[in-house]
């Protein structure tokens, strides 16, 4: 899947760049919470592959560009009207998705 073809498409007033960024970004989350010991991992060479984490990549994307307006907020409140964001980053509901890769130290 070309995620920048469908992030483009969903947000056209973005520019190439940024869809580039906001993309990267997303994947290297998912990696860094699929692999959270593997410092092997580069984030430019490694593909996302799989209907499940193409999915979250492009969920990730969605919470990068809502966020984009308040990046180091994590609650907003005027007028009657609030926001919470939990964390910074992603939502832990969408971090939970991810069921990291680890292995066993072996003899």
């Amino acid at each position: 899947m070309v995620f920048t073809d469908e992030i483009k498409a969903k947000y056209s007033y973005l520019s190439d760049d940024d869809v580039e960024r906001i993309v990267n970004k997303a994947q290297a989350f998912y990696l860094f919470y699929r692999y959270p010991t593997d410092m092997s991992i580069n984030p430019f060479d490694t593909p996302i592959e799989g209907f499940k984490a193409e999915q979250w990549v492009l969920a990730a994307c969605d919470e990068i560009i809502e966020r984009a307006g308040v990046s180091s907020a994590v609650a907003y409140k005027e007028n009657g009207i609030s926001i919470d964001f939990k964390t910074a980053q992603l939502s832990p509901t969408l971090i939970n998705q991810i069921k990291p890769v680890v292995g066993v130290i072996k003899k």
